[in-house]
């Protein structure tokens, strides 16, 4: 079966941005589980540049929590001797008990040290919606990232445009036209996913975008994901768009796969 990392494409070693709603967690996880585990001996970071609940054992076996940079690659140096995937986080939020994340310069640092191949960041927060729509000050994508992928739930189509399904549903609308509380259509979430790549790749113009369509579980699942995948082939801004089934023992067990 074929893995997320040749679906994806990751040829060039650097940082990968994921943002959207509807995976980007269980996304980031997962990559860097396959690259770390990969016969190269892949070194990865997994981090955000926002925040992110703490990660399971299963997800991240180490966790470092520091602000100070020089600590930090100090620390760094020496946990790769034992593990090649490594998490990291400016402090834990002491109300909510998220790691709370870097600024974009702080993860350039950490690229141009050199102490790993592949850099994975959260760059968006979506309180555990299937979709969202991004506010003024979002998502926080470092500039000198080699991919920025864009993940959406497809389980919000046929649900009402409201907060329950939607992170902020009233950007959502005010950006496609569709009013609240409107079946979400997939011509509407196309829409959106063109508007938000564009608007995060003025922050990392040099990056290549990916449009990860999740939660493809059943056959209906994924005629609703090729549907979404045909109507975002007539933008240019996507080098590729996937279907997934990120939570399913094979992530992508029937793939469409659409390049521009």
């Amino acid at each position: 079966m074929t893995d997320l990392n040749s679906i994806l494409e990751l040829k060039k070693k650097g940082i990968i941005s994921i943002i959207g709603a509807g995976g980007k967690t269980t996304l980031m996880f997962k990559l860097a589980k396959e690259l770390e585990s990969s016969p190269l001996n892949l070194r990865v970071l997994t981090t955000t540049t926002t925040k992110i609940f703490m990660p399971a054992p299963s997800q991240s076996e180490k966790i470092l929590v520091t602000q100070s940079i020089d600590t930090l690659l100090k620390k760094f140096t020496a946990e790769l001797q034992d593990h090649h995937h490594l998490s990291a986080a400016g402090r834990i939020d002491e109300r909510t008990k998220k790691l709370v994340g870097f600024s974009p310069e702080i993860i350039d640092q950490i690229q141009q040290s050199g102490l790993f191949d592949w850099i994975i960041v959260e760059a968006d927060g979506a309180a555990r919606k299937p979709l969202k729509a991004t506010a003024e000050h979002e998502p926080v994508v470092p500039e000198t990232s080699k991919y920025l992928i864009i993940v959406a739930g497809l389980d919000a189509i046929g649900h009402p445009l409201d907060d329950t399904h939607v992170h902020r549903a009233k950007i959502f609308s005010k950006k496609t036209g569709l009013p609240l509380n409107s079946p979400v259509t997939e011509a509407a979430v196309a829409d959106l996913l063109a508007i938000e790549i564009r608007k995060a790749q003025n922050q990392a113009p040099d990056s290549q975008c990916v449009a990860l369509l999740n939660k493809a579980d059943d056959e209906k699942a994924q005629e609703t994901g090729n549907t979404i995948a045909n109507l975002l082939t007539a933008e240019k801004c996507f080098h590729k768009i996937v279907v997934a089934a990120l939570q399913s023992k094979h992530p992508v067990p029937e793939i469409e796969v659409l390049r521009n």
